[in-house]
C-alpha cells in the first residue's frame, strides 16, 4: 500500500499525473437579521481540489470523503453556507462549446 504521508509530503516527480476533484456542494444564504441563522438554500457551486492522483486512488474512501466534506464546510461563514453533496474525480479539463444560443435561434425558425 502507498504511504500517504508519503505522496503528501514529496514534491511531484515526473511521473506523477495530477487530477482534479470536483465537489459539488449546496450553497445557502443566511437570510437572518438578527442572531439566530435563517439559511436558504440558492442553487449548487463547485469547487475544484487540484491533487496527486495516487492520493485519490489509494486515499481510503471514507478518509476522502470525511477530508473534502471538512474542507468545503470550511468556506462557510455568517452569510454563506456551504454542503457537500457529490464528488467526481477529473483527468482533463471540460470541453468548451460554443454556439448554444445560435443552434437554439435555429431550432426555433426551423
Amino acid at each position: 500500500m502507498v504511504n500517504l504521508k508519503n505522496l503528501i509530503n514529496n514534491p511531484l516527480t515526473p511521473k506523477d499525473m495530477m487530477c482534479t476533484i470536483q465537489v459539488t456542494a449546496q450553497y445557502y444564504e443566511n437570510y437572518s437579521d438578527s442572531n439566530i441563522p435563517y439559511w436558504k438554500p440558492k442553487g449548487a457551486v463547485d469547487f475544484h481540489f487540484p491533487v496527486n492522483s495516487d492520493v485519490v486512488f489509494y486515499a481510503p474512501k471514507d478518509m476522502l470523503f470525511n477530508a473534502i466534506d471538512k474542507m468545503v464546510a470550511e468556506q462557510s461563514n455568517e452569510h454563506a453556507l456551504y454542503q457537500y453533496i457529490s464528488h467526481e474525480v477529473k483527468f482533463s479539463n471540460p470541453i468548451v462549446v460554443e454556439g448554444l444560443e445560435k443552434e437554439l435561434e435555429r431550432m426555433f425558425v426551423a
